[in-house]
């Protein structure tokens, strides 16, 4: 094979799948144009929240002893100020994971709040002897006759139906009560969650005063501050990744390979199909080998994979550099990103190679691009379990795997417990044997199916084709 003619092929490839507006507009335009549009979708997202519940709340107490809590509990100052701690407790989780975005998170969490409204409740005792049947009837006519909104104070939202030993216990042997809630439909989510969550607090609040507990003691007791945690490594204390942190590179890792991989790919199995299909592949054979235009063909669309994995990745440590959070990723787990990049894209490249020269058109090629798909998405299913147990026994050996092995050990080389360096090196060197033997399968099919036409082949006819090569 001449290095010249590959290049040429490799050039010419590379040229007609990244150099047309589609792929521009596709792989770098959109990205760019969604990234840009992203705070305006964040802000229409908000603004799309549904009106913030008002109505009444009968509280039907059998107990006589939770009803001034509750009341006290729901009035609409003090839903407010809830409402108002957790908008600020959620600042503080943001600001402590995205150092550098304090102005942002302020701006953002400024609007949520002038957006989103918190609940306006009206409750009513009914009163323990009261008729809970009675009060359900007023609920449902309100819901048939759907005259009066949810907006309105005089709807009926819920009934809440507190046990008479809820707060007291009959006699020892036996439990606490509790309560039952009767809502109208379509309530928002926040609102039942306030809803239950006072009803809950207001009748533990009675139990302590009943058991002569001080709640403010018991708060103090079980509250316990917490600092940054820190992770004592060899270059000194950094902030330990936790929560959202752990998975969110490893996925991102995950996924960029796979984009990389199954665009260089698809654009292969394209060309190669309609190339055959239009008879121009005859009129290439006669400048050069099949197997320079194979290889040609390969290492186009690899540059063409390439790309999009720099591209990404490039905006992804920007990113990350922007938030302050670069102890997140190593730059040798980003050298290794490339290199198991460039690993499973010639594998599967050379199935869809071998695929796009045994068909005739696109629609054949269906049901022989299936298992290779399928075997992509492989990866997508053990992602939870490598994750958790980088270097269990099913994390291990699936990284000794050719053609998913590229993608599991990329995830236990980003997660927080990254595999031996031996068992690194060791899952590069598989590889790039079982490059070696994906080559040389497509290669024999190459060779005979480029100037096949008639019957697309079965995987019968691919192992005879290759023999007969």
């Amino acid at each position: 094979m001449k290095l010249s003619k590959i290049s040429r092929v490799a050039g010419r490839e590379f040229a007609s799948t990244a150099m047309t507006k589609g792929f521009i507009i596709g792989a770098l335009i959109m990205p760019a144009a969604i990234g840009a549009l992203m705070p305006l979708v964040i802000l229409l997202t908000m603004s799309a929240q549904p009106p913030a519940d008002s109505g009444t709340i009968y509280i039907l107490d059998r107990s006589a002893d939770v009803t001034d809590t509750l009341i006290e509990r729901l009035s609409p100052e003090n839903v407010e100020e809830r409402w108002a701690e957790n908008f600020d407790q959620a600042k503080d989780r943001a600001k402590s994971m995205l150092p550098a975005g304090e102005e942002k998170i302020e701006q953002g969490i400024a609007s949520a709040k002038s957006i989103i409204k918190s609940p306006n409740f009206r409750t009513i005792p009914a009163g323990p002897d009261a008729d809970i049947d009675e009060l359900k009837r007023e609920m449902q006519a309100q819901v048939a006759a759907d005259g009066k909104a949810k907006g309105d104070i005089e709807t009926v939202l819920a009934i809440v139906d507190i046990d008479a030993d809820s707060t007291r216990k009959v006699n020892d042997d036996e439990g606490y009560g509790g309560f039952q809630l009767f809502l109208r439909p379509k309530l928002n989510d926040e609102t039942v969650s306030e809803i239950r969550g006072s009803i809950r607090w207001s009748i533990r609040e009675r139990r302590y005063a009943n058991a002569g507990i001080d709640r403010t003691q018991v708060v103090e007791i079980t509250d316990v501050d917490e600092r940054d945690s820190q992770e004592i490594t060899e270059d000194g204390e950094k902030k330990a990744s936790t929560g959202i942190t752990t998975f969110i590179i490893p996925m991102v890792s995950l996924i960029l390979l796979l984009i990389a991989s199954m665009t260089g790919g698809q654009y292969l199995l394209t060309t190669t199909v309609e190339e055959k299909s239009n008879r121009v592949v005859e009129v290439i054979l006669s400048a050069c080998s099949p197997m320079e235009l194979m290889t040609g063909k390969i290492l186009g669309q690899m540059f063409v994979g390439l790309s999009l994995l720099v591209v990404y990745s490039w905006l992804g440590v920007f990113a990350l550099i922007y938030m302050e959070r670069m102890d997140l990723i190593s730059w040798s787990t980003i050298v290794l990103i490339f290199v198991f990049f460039i690993l499973a894209y010639f594998m599967f490249a050379s199935l869809m190679a071998a695929i796009g020269s045994a068909v005739n058109e696109m629609r054949e090629a269906q049901s022989l691009m299936t298992p290779v798909i399928l075997l992509m998405m492989v990866p997508y299913f053990f992602f939870m379990p490598v994750i958790r147990a980088p270097n269990s026994m099913l994390s291990t050996v699936t990284s000794f795997i050719p053609p998913i092995s590229p993608f599991i050990m990329i995830m236990r080389i980003a997660s927080n417990d990254p595999p031996p360096v031996w068992q690194t090196a060791l899952v590069i060197l598989v590889n790039a044997v079982a490059v070696v033997v994906f080559l040389w399968f497509a290669a024999k099919v190459f060779r005979v199916g480029l100037l096949m036409f008639g019957k697309p082949p079965n995987l019968r006819t691919l192992i005879k084709w290759v023999r007969m090569a």
